[in-house]
């Protein structure tokens, strides 16, 4: 082995621990009715058992909007069960974020979908959304612009219809550049963004709160 091989070694394996990524909190029939506390921002799984040959499936009857978000959804087989084969069972992966720090729930029934009365299986849990730890919250919805020469600074108006003024956060005395252009852009175009900011009240902004934006991006 030639000395630049010695060297390249440590580097490759520790590049590639880097792209090993951390599971994410799973939640199972184990759970129901459980209370669950996560921090906004934080991704889980609600993984329960299915079987896609019997026309059952898991369907989402209730979920607390603007507080949760439905990821993604998938039915697969594992090798907690037997081959993909007729009559084989399987699990069925709901991804979800916590976007609010708010109480909120998911509601979930096993039932075919053209038979809502036949409930085979039921899955309640409650999520309690937490700051995360740089303190910053997240919220999904669009910015109104105010007149020039309004007081208020223009409005954020979320998913849920909570209204509350918008303004960068400080650096140097000033507004970040980048997050104020950023503001400028989704203004007035119906864009559903996501901001990840800190709330200050009282204020004479929009019902007296006002939320300094950190990051935004379109959603």
């Amino acid at each position: 082995m030639n000395k630049l091989s010695f060297w390249l070694l440590p580097i490759i394996f520790l590049g590639g621990c880097a792209l090993v990524q951390q599971p994410l909190p799973q939640l199972t029939l184990k759970d129901h009715q459980a209370n669950v506390d996560y921090p906004v921002g934080q991704k889980f799984q609600v993984v329960l058992p299915s079987n896609g040959t019997t026309g059952f499936k898991w369907e989402l009857e209730d979920m607390t909007a603007g507080v949760l978000e439905k990821l993604s959804d998938e039915y697969q087989v594992t090798d907690k069960y037997t081959e993909n084969i007729v009559g084989a069972g399987g699990e069925e992966v709901w991804t979800f974020q916590v976007i609010k720090v708010e109480r909120s729930h998911i509601v979930m029934k096993y039932r075919k979908p053209w038979d809502k009365t036949e409930v085979a299986n039921e899955f309640l849990v409650t999520i309690n959304g937490n700051p995360g730890d740089d303190g910053l919250v997240t919220y999904l919805g669009k910015i109104e612009g105010n007149a020039v020469d309004a007081q208020f600074d223009d409005c954020f108006i979320t998913e849920a219809g909570d209204k509350f003024g918008i303004t960068p956060v400080t650096q140097d005395q000033i507004g970040d550049p980048g997050v104020k252009a950023k503001i400028a852009e989704f203004t007035n175009q119906d864009t559903l963004v996501e901001i990840r900011g800190k709330m200050t009240e009282p204020t004479i902004d929009c019902n007296g709160k006002q939320l300094i934006v950190h990051e935004i991006q379109a959603k």
